[in-house]
Parts: C-alpha cells; sequence; structure tokens
C-alpha cells in the first residue's frame, strides 16, 4: 500500500515505450518472474541492489532470512532503497501489474495479477 485511501479506478502498469492501447482483449503487460518471485521497486532503486545477477548482496540476504511458508520481505539496497519481494502465485512467468488511484488521482496500491484466482463468471481475465 501506498497511500491509506481506497481504490476507485484502476490501471494497468506499463513503462516507457509500452503503448497500452496496442493491446488486444486478454492481452497485457508485465514483469517477467523468475525462481518463483516477484518484487516491486522504484525504478530509481534498480541499480541500489548490487549482486543481484550473482546470488549475492542485500536482495539474496533478504531472501535467505526466510525460513517457511510464502516468500514475503524487504530487502534494503543502497541509497536507502527497498525492495519488496514476494512468492509468485504459481512461479515463473509474466504477470500484470495494476495501479490503484483514489478519488483525486493518486496512487494508492499497487497490485500484480498472479491468475491465482479466476476472474468472476461472465468477466475477461
Amino acid at each position: 500500500m501506498i497511500r491509506d485511501t481506497r481504490a476507485v479506478g484502476w490501471e494497468m502498469a506499463a513503462v516507457e515505450g509500452q503503448d497500452l492501447s496496442a493491446l488486444d482483449d486478454g492481452e497485457f503487460f508485465g514483469y517477467g518472474v523468475d525462481a518463483g518471485t516477484g518484487c516491486f521497486h522504484d525504478a530509481a532503486a534498480h541499480e541500489s541492489f548490487p549482486g543481484a545477477e550473482d546470488d549475492d548482496g542485500p536482495l539474496w540476504s533478504a531472501l535467505d532470512a526466510v525460513v517457511d511458508g510464502p516468500q514475503v520481505f524487504l530487502a534494503r539496497g543502497e541509497g536507502g532503497h527497498t525492495l519488496a519481494g514476494f512468492t509468485s502465485g504459481w512461479g515463473d512467468g509474466c504477470y500484470p501489474t495494476w495501479i490503484g488511484r483514489d478519488a483525486d488521482g493518486r496512487v494508492t496500491c499497487f497490485v500484480t495479477d498472479f491468475f491465482v484466482v479466476p476472474p468472476p463468471e461472465g468477466t475477461s481475465a
């Protein structure tokens, strides 16, 4: 949660160069998951976790500290940046993230759909 206000609208998250209007029904932009673990972090924090590609550093230390159950953890990187990590539902794949906005249009939360809960009957995914 980013802000303690109710989300009244949702939009698919996209990065620079991704055009949401180019998507057909049932298509989405998402992020790739490997090792069954996804995460949220600000783009400015991307370089704050050295060693992530080498199974070393603050990201792996936080992940290794998770003992049992679903993996939910915070990793503290360089420059005061934080990464929130979590188990990714069905595991590896590509998953869309949604941005929740409150009545004033401010971001209130981010939610990744790991396709664990089927959509209500009569609706599309």
